[in-house]
């Protein structure tokens, strides 16, 4: 009978982290209508995909790092390898490379393998009983 209460216990921690993680852009989505919230949703999305992939890319090269950079309210990850720029995601044109650069510090470049060491920040530790 252990594991009669397992499923509902995951449920409810499943339902917990979701919530913490998208409630907000729930509450945003009821107030402003559906299309700006479903713009809100996809861009929150693929920012998440976007570094996610970043750092999956990094972990593969040799002393891999990533930089954030804010270009029109969008965030963009380059990837490097040592100083040389591998690629960008979400990609961007090559010949954009040193405008988005520009004011960029590259001293503030995350290491990967740090990066994936970290634990996620919104994720809410719950404690078994």
């Amino acid at each position: 009978m252990a594991g009669a209460t397992g499923g509902k216990g995951k449920l409810a921690k499943n339902l917990v982290k979701y919530g913490v993680r998208y409630g907000p852009l729930a509450v945003e989505a009821i107030k402003h209508g559906r299309e700006p919230a479903q713009q809100a949703v996809q861009a929150a999305l693929a920012k998440r995909t976007a570094r996610k992939k970043a750092l999956e890319h990094a972990l593969t090269v040799r002393d891999g790092s990533l930089l954030k950079v804010i270009k029109d309210g969008q965030a963009i990850f380059f990837v490097f390898s040592g100083d040389a720029i591998v690629t960008t995601y979400p990609p961007v044109p090559a010949n954009t490379y040193p405008e988005l650069l520009r004011h960029a510090d590259l001293d503030k470049r995350d290491p990967a393998a740090v990066l994936a060491a970290r634990k996620p920040k919104l994720i809410p530790t719950l404690r078994r009983r």
